[in-house]
């Protein structure tokens, strides 16, 4: 028989497929997103964020526009950034740049994950436009949480869920401490505008509360979850007006079908991710409790013994 006229061994495409599809599933996803953002400017997140800060440093509001983009982030993330900010402005980008592909890199080894994660689209998403948010995993795990939640203050869910009291302690103290030297009051004042500005350049964003009926959905698949996991879902999940990079904390709670979910930018899926996270790993307690009810309710009943 010659090779043409074998069968095909469906066992080795599995297997195969197994092994490569994420990465594939990664590498297509990851290639149109950057087929769309070369067509604008590389590093776009950092420059207004550096902008932004600049404009703080020099006494003005930070509620900058570059183009049809405006910075809307909580006054914390300018403290951090200051001393970049306090560079010429391109030499400052550069630096965010590369701090992001360092961010990046630092994730894949901290969470021991195959280098083709770095193909994650979310996490290209994160890098090409020099987000801070690249930085939040190697932050959180190396034990700088209060500067993470500095850069981003949603960061301070995963801090608190997993349990790291020190620097939740710390982040909080950060965050009243800096508040006289932040302007609180001006982003106070313009808030309502402010968030609807991200609801809009977030297109209402990727997380449940774009999808309302899937909030419930949402709580519960965290509930299942289990504690460790859903603290580094609940942002993507949960969080008001996510853009796609969002999905970069939630990775280290990611299985692979979870993560082949949260590479498409789709309102909603994120919640699929979550469910998915609650399917493939049934060990938390929610599980646990529902197997021991389920096993008691399901016993047959034992009729009491009859006297001989």
């Amino acid at each position: 028989m010659s090779r043409f006229e074998r069968p095909l061994d469906l066992g080795f495409v599995r297997s195969w497929f197994g092994r490569h599809g994420l990465a594939i599933w990664f590498a297509v996803v990851g290639l149109l997103r950057v087929s769309v953002l070369v067509t604008g400017e590389p590093a776009f997140d950092g420059r207004l964020y550096l902008r932004a800060t600049s404009a703080w440093l020099h006494g003005l509001d930070p509620w900058i526009s570059i183009g049809d983009q405006r910075f809307a982030a909580p006054p914390p993330t300018l403290l951090p950034l200051a001393p970049i900010a306090a560079l010429p402005e391109d030499l400052g980008v550069i630096v965010l740049f590369m701090l992001g592909i360092a961010g990046a890199v630092a994730t894949i080894r901290l969470l021991r994950l195959p280098w083709w994660w770095l193909l994650f689209p979310p996490l290209i998403d994160a890098v090409w436009n020099a987000n801070p948010q690249a930085l939040l995993i190697p932050l959180i795990l190396l034990g700088a949480g209060p500067i993470a939640t500095l850069l981003k203050v949603y960061a301070v869910a995963p801090i608190a869920l997993t349990g790291r009291w020190r620097a939740l302690l710390l982040s909080l103290a950060l965050l009243l401490l800096t508040a006289p030297v932040l302007p609180w009051a001006s982003y106070i004042d313009h808030a309502a505008e402010l968030w609807a500005v991200l609801a809009r350049q977030s297109d209402g964003g990727l997380s449940a509360t774009a999808v309302p009926w899937l909030l419930p959905v949402a709580i519960i698949a965290l509930v299942f979850c289990g504690r460790e996991r859903a603290a580094w879902l609940a942002v993507p999940v949960l969080w008001p007006s996510t853009q796609w990079y969002y999905s970069t904390i939630a990775m280290p709670a990611l299985t692979p079908i979870a993560a082949a979910l949260m590479a498409v930018p789709i309102p909603g899926v994120v919640v699929l991710a979550a469910v998915a996270v609650a399917l493939e790993c049934r060990d938390s307690d929610a599980f646990r409790l529902m197997t021991r009810l389920w096993r008691f309710t399901g016993s047959p009943s034992r009729s009491p013994d009859r006297p001989s």
